[in-house]
């Protein structure tokens, strides 16, 4: 026998911070002791459930899987499915359990009793059990009390460990946690279980025995049903909807006949959506998307290969015109691989919360699902916490992780790795601090919500996996997305995109300040003052362009059309980039060789440069004689380099091209270029359809300038190195910028009349709050701003006080009155005596007036300290202008102007942010980011320089360096060679 045997009341970790059982070493434990099954049973929550499951099964351990629940009275129950009727059984008690009502011991039991019969075993330690779960298979466990003691740790020796995890859990120190924390609950031996239970193994045995489960056993796929007009099928509806979308698009829109090219590619989608019955997935998503544009909620062109499908755009899913693009179905859904369809959508994100409520309220609260996700803990994040239960001084702890960029999930690497933390490893006062770090990495922390994934089912979702409460009243799986389609639910991707909401607001702006309501499908793709700003370089806010590398290809491309936008993003890639001389170089000078003429058709789009993952299709189906939905196949093996299916239909290819009048040579010569490109190329349907949107916001860029720049500056509230480039690129386009005013009460940017008004909440310390009491004010007082007299005296006791009176005179805002910043500074304790004297029972006209103020002289240097005070940023005057005039002899160079592979040129400018992180000696060495009046540029530190000029480089300093430029992925960067002088 074993020196351990299998028993069920095993926490893991995913009961968050009452185990140290991961599933991986629990598994690896079993298997090491030749455990032919084994038990999981988490308190109340299933969320390792399917990993589990997974994992044991693969090591041929047969999982048995329960649920435990603690009772509020220390009495424990346990439930082990048989069968899946079982398990789905107890998936709902779970998920009861876990809903946002909080249920008593008599609830508890009542809700046990309404579920569990004879396709359960339940295991207690309460009295006449028996009596009371009459249908279940009740095991008297009286005599066999080692059940219910909760094992949390597999060896006696990580006690210590788990007294550290208590501790976490309950905000206490180790020394606390050692005077609570007594007892043993590690796997016990069993020898020791057998002496003194001896029936234990006669009743896990038993259990095994008589469970027959597989959790994913059933490929029922529970895909919401639409709910067509007049109980028509779902099918009929699709192809009557497409039909006549493709009727009204080619009719009314193209203003042209339908056409077989059409109708036929439309033929070929519906028959095989109807053979693998999707014709509800599109229906629903078809649904939600119009519900979006209905409500005015931007939602995207189309994102994935969802945009190489007719019906996704004939049912408005999609606006790219496929075949204008000559975009593949089967690149989306491929007849010979059947898998479930992948329909990703962008919506505004300010609004993307609507379209979930909307599928909460239509679908019901049990069938609508948000995805789980586990926070993870690093190592960076364990070892914070092991030494704050140690007690460890702060500031040691921030010394000895000062150097942790990200939080590694790797021990041994970062012990090897990481010099300063490998020493303190070794120190003996840390022995129990490191080893408590390495038990914690892994360990899920708590949940999160996925992203973009929601699940819509047909059932009730308690009888197909636990769920819990969520966020604003929805549901969450317990399993996360890895588990979900192997149980029957089809993912959604409901994402929200940022650039949506900036068009948006956009196009509000232009509503409101020209009374035009635009439509982005009615804008011109050929329109030349936009190519124009391209073309310039003007891609700042561009979505997917406004790089420095991106911003020089689209010049060096001379881009004129959505092609050359798709082009750009889909070359601008690791691997791809290699191409883009190429490319250029084809495209500038218009003269391409092929590798083979008769792959003109395909490969001259894109001046014979494989780009997109379509073209190796069409080239195999062109030369092979592959049907397209095999060509997709091959593609995705090329990519993965799975060479045995390789070689194999390598042959197929040459055979069939030889067959297809192609030299042997030649065949071989194609395949082996296509198949070293392969592994590069990018969705053509994404490429393009994410294209319109960067081509909208530019658009928009060339034509209504402020309004762009206004919704682009509200988008980066906060960020003050954004703001205070787009501010100082606004004013390049004749745009008047004008700053916070307490007389235009705004706490977001407004435009009007070619002008754009800075908010007050942009002020440091400034709060919403304010501006909403000043329009108050201002809705009862509309004299507010006639003078300084008025607004103090209606102001008195309406949250201005003598602090954020400072930031207000500092930025400007009391400007309105006559009076400037220093001025307003200087009198601001004569002004609050006066509104201290304002008696409100007295008329305005009766007091004593604000009046007489002593004038202060404002200079450009305390203009300049005001604005980097109040803002964090320069406005109008900058003082590295002044820097570089005075400063002049060192012949510093504007960083705007800098070019690649100059050697040894000095600038002038201020570090904005210091990145240290390891070469690849394991040595520190630094990203520098250095920014003057122009523009900012990335400077590397190499590790021989770092250590000599680490403790002189400091954040928000001026300095005069010498650098070195260089062009790293088509974007201008420097080698800081030395330090000339800090100014």
């Amino acid at each position: 026998m074993s020196n351990f045997i299998p028993l069920i009341n095993v926490r893991s970790v995913y009961n968050f911070q009452e185990s140290l059982i991961k599933i991986n070493d629990y598994i690896s434990f079993a298997k090491k002791e030749g455990f032919e099954y084994l038990f999981y049973c988490e308190n109340k929550t299933m969320y390792g459930v399917a990993e589990f499951y997974k994992k044991a099964s693969k090591e041929n351990i047969k999982p048995i899987i329960g649920l435990s629940i603690e009772l509020e009275s220390g009495k424990i129950i346990t439930l082990i499915s048989k069968n899946q009727k079982g398990y789905k059984d107890i998936c709902f008690i779970s998920s009861e359990l876990n809903d946002e009502t909080k249920l008593n011991d008599d609830q508890t039991l009542e809700l046990i009793k309404s579920r569990v019969n004879h396709n359960c075993f339940l295991i207690t330690n309460l009295e006449k059990s028996k009596d009371y779960f009459n249908d279940a298979e009740v095991l008297n466990t009286n005599q066999i009390k080692l059940f219910f003691n909760t094992i949390r740790y597999i060896s006696d020796n990580e006690q210590q460990h788990y007294r550290g995890v208590f501790a976490l859990k309950n905000g206490i120190n180790i020394k606390e946690a050692e005077n609570l924390y007594k007892i043993d609950e590690s796997y016990p031996y069993a020898d020791d279980i057998l002496e003194v239970f001896p029936d234990t193994l006669k009743v896990t045995e038993l259990i095994k025995s008589k469970v027959e489960l597989d959790i994913f056993e059933n490929n029922e796929k529970h895909m919401a049903k639409f709910s067509a007009p007049y109980n028509m099928p779902s099918f009929s509806y699709l192809k009557q909807k497409c039909l006549a979308g493709l009727k009204h698009y080619l009719t009314k829109i193209k203003n042209q006949p339908v056409t077989s090219e059409y109708l036929d590619r439309l033929n070929t989608e519906l028959s095989v959506i109807e053979k693998t019955g999707f014709a509800d997935y599109f229906l629903i998503v078809h649904d939600y998307v119009s519900f979006a544009k209905k409500n005015d909620i931007i939602v995207g062109p189309g994102r994935g290969s969802a945009a190489s499908s007719l019906v996704s755009f004939l049912l408005r899913i999609t606006t790219i015109d496929p075949i204008e693009y000559n975009l593949l179905f089967e690149r989306f859904l491929n007849p010979e691989r059947i898998t479930m369809p992948d329909i990703d959508i962008d919506f505004q994100d300010n609004r993307r919360d609507e379209v979930i409520e909307y599928l909460f309220e239509k679908y019901g609260r049990y069938n609508v699902a948000t995805i789980v996700t586990y926070q993870t803990i690093g190592f960076k994040s364990a070892f914070r916490d092991a030494c704050r239960i140690y007690e460890v001084d702060l500031d040691k702890v921030n010394l000895i992780t000062k150097s942790l960029t990200d939080d590694y999930l790797d021990f041994d690497e970062i012990i090897k790795t990481q010099k300063l933390i490998r020493e303190y490893s070794e120190k003996p006062e840390f022995k129990d601090i490191f080893n408590l770090t390495e038990k914690l990495i892994g360990c899920p922390r708590q949940t999160g919500t996925h992203a973009a994934g929601i699940i819509i089912s047909d059932v009730d979702l308690r009888t197909v996996l636990p769920i819990r409460q969520g966020l604003n009243g929805i549901y969450q799986t317990q399993f996360d997305m890895n588990y979900l389609e192997e149980i029957g639910l089809i993912k959604m991707d409901l994402l929200g995109l940022r650039n949506l909401t900036t068009i948006k607001e956009i196009m509000d702006l232009i509503k409101q300040n020209y009374k035009k309501d635009l439509s982005l499908s009615k804008i011109d793709i050929h329109d030349a003052k936009t190519f124009e700003i391209l073309r310039q370089g003007n891609t700042t806010g561009i979505f997917q362009l406004e790089s420095q590398g991106m911003t020089n290809l689209i010049i060096d491309m001379k881009v004129n059309s959505i092609n050359d936008i798709s082009a750009a993003s889909s070359l601008y890639r690791p691997g791809p980039q290699e191409m883009i001389p190429e490319y250029i170089h084809n495209k500038n000078r218009r003269k391409v060789s092929l590798v083979d003429r008769s792959l003109a058709d395909i490969l001259l789009p894109t001046y014979g440069v494989i780009v997109y993952q379509e073209q190796v299709m069409q080239i195999l189906q062109l030369v092979g004689n592959f049907s397209l939905g095999k060509a997709d196949i091959v593609r995705r093996a090329m990519g993965k380099k799975q060479i045995e299916y390789m070689m194999q239909v390598k042959d197929e290819f040459i055979n069939n091209a030889i067959a297809n009048n192609y030299s042997k040579e030649k065949a071989t010569a194609i395949w082996n270029w296509i198949e070293k490109f392969a592994k590069y190329g990018f969705n053509k349907s994404h490429a393009i359809a994410y294209s319109y949107i960067g081509y909208w916001l530019a658009w928009f860029k060339a034509h209504y300038t402020a309004e762009f720049y206004t919704a682009l500056l509200n988008g980066v509230m906060g960020n003050q190195s954004k703001t205070s480039k787009y501010i100082k690129e606004v004013k390049q386009f004749g745009i008047q910028v004008i700053k916070p005013s307490v007389k235009y009460m705004n706490s977001n940017y407004i435009s009007s009349e070619n002008r754009i008004y800075m908010p007050l909440t942009l002020i440091k310390g400034i709060w919403k709050e304010f501006t909403t009491t000043l329009n108050k004010l201002y809705n009862e007082h509309e004299d507010l701003f006639e003078d300084l007299n008025k607004f103090f005296y209606y102001m008195k006791n309406k949250g201005l006080n003598e602090s954020n009176y400072n930031l207000l005179a500092k930025a400007g805002s009391f400007d309105c009155f006559g009076y400037n910043k220093s001025t307003m500074v200087a009198n601001r304790d004569f002004i609050f005596s006066a509104m201290t004297a304002f008696n409100e029972n007295i008329s305005l006209d009766k007091q004593t007036k604000i009046e007489n103020l002593f004038e202060e002289q404002l200079n450009e240097e305390v203009e300049s300290n005001y604005e980097k005070e109040v803002f964090g940023f320069y406005i109008s005057a900058n003082p590295i202008t002044k820097l570089k005039n005075e400063n002049a002899y060192f012949k510093p160079i504007d960083i705007i102007k800098l070019i690649g592979n100059m050697n040894e040129v000095n600038i002038i400018g201020q570090i904005s942010g210091i990145r240290v992180i390891k070469d690849k000696n394991k040595n520190n060495m630094a990203f520098v980011t250095v920014f003057d009046d122009t523009e900012s540029i990335d400077l590397t530190v190499f590790a021989s320089n770092f250590d000599n000029l680490q403790y002189d480089l400091v954040a928000n300093k001026n300095y005069i360096l010498k650098i070195k430029t260089q062009t790293y992925k088509n974007r201008i960067t420097g080698i800081l060679e030395t330090i000339v002088k800090p100014i």
